[in-house]
């Protein structure tokens, strides 16, 4: 006959097969305490495991932004002048000056940079970096625009804006090149004349514009385009680009004073 083993929770046969298998009826004590050893051991490993996970699982670092240098002395500009204050934007030594007829003023944006006497500011809001300053000449049509760039390059930067540039009424390329930079880091160069601009007026004369996008001292690329009118010739666009371009330096940078030219 066979019986209903309650602490095996299963059917057993008859007492004579007990009698006959008396060993795994008499080691059940052993077999519930060897098991129960055995669990408590595993939840510790379980318990363990999950401790050593949580405390040296390879995570990225939190960022940490690197160490500034140390401030410079505010009383002593780069030459050597006490009372400077180099705690804002760019300083040149005490000296310097732009070329005739220019003026480097105090950019709120930070910079610095040389245009002529008497030009008009104004700025709006950009997507990245700076804003987009624009200086205007009294005659409303010479301007000299300023902001930094998205894109990795000077390069990349320029070939886009060529294409966007490429669709204006009467567009004409002059080039589209790297050029030499007097900071000695990447610039490229737009030369071209088109027949409208956005937001500009008709002069009934094609204006002459001249894109330079490059790399300044701060590591960050900038855009340096001059806009003027192509019936009064090139050469003042040009001057306009390369006397802009010696006396820029970025926000919280302190540049030399360009050379002079001769």
């Amino acid at each position: 006959m066979r019986v209903f083993d309650t602490e095996r929770q299963e059917w057993a046969g008859s007492r004579r097969e007990r009698l006959f298998h008396a060993e795994q009826y008499l080691d059940l004590p052993r077999q519930r305490s060897v098991l129960q050893r055995t669990a408590i051991v595993l939840a510790v490993c379980g318990v363990a495991f999950g401790t050593w996970a949580l405390v040296w699982k390879d995570e990225p670092k939190p960022y940490r932004p690197p160490a500034q240098e140390a401030p410079v002395d505010p009383g002593v500009t780069d030459g050597g002048v006490p009372g400077g204050d180099t705690s804002g934007g760019p300083t040149v030594t005490a000296s310097a000056s732009p070329p005739s007829g220019y003026q480097d003023p105090a950019d709120p944006e930070g910079f610095r940079i040389a245009l002529p006497e008497g030009w008009s500011r104004e700025s709006n809001p950009s997507q990245y970096g700076i804003d987009i300053v624009e200086y205007r000449a009294p005659d409303g049509i010479r301007r000299i625009q300023i902001f930094q760039l998205m894109e990795d390059s000077p390069h990349a930067s320029v070939v886009e804006a060529q294409s966007t540039a490429s669709k204006l009424d009467g567009y004409q390329e002059i080039h589209v090149e790297y050029v030499p930079d007097p900071s000695g880091n990447e610039a490229a160069e737009h030369e071209y004349t088109a027949d409208e601009l956005s937001g500009e007026p008709t002069t009934g004369s094609a204006y002459h514009v001249i894109d330079l996008r490059f790399g300044a001292a701060d590591g960050e690329n900038y855009a340096l385009i001059v806009y003027g009118a192509q019936g009064d010739g090139t050469e003042d666009e040009r001057e306009l680009l390369d006397t802009a371009r010696a006396w820029f330096c970025p926000p919280s940078v302190e540049c030399p004073a360009p050379e002079p030219t001769t």
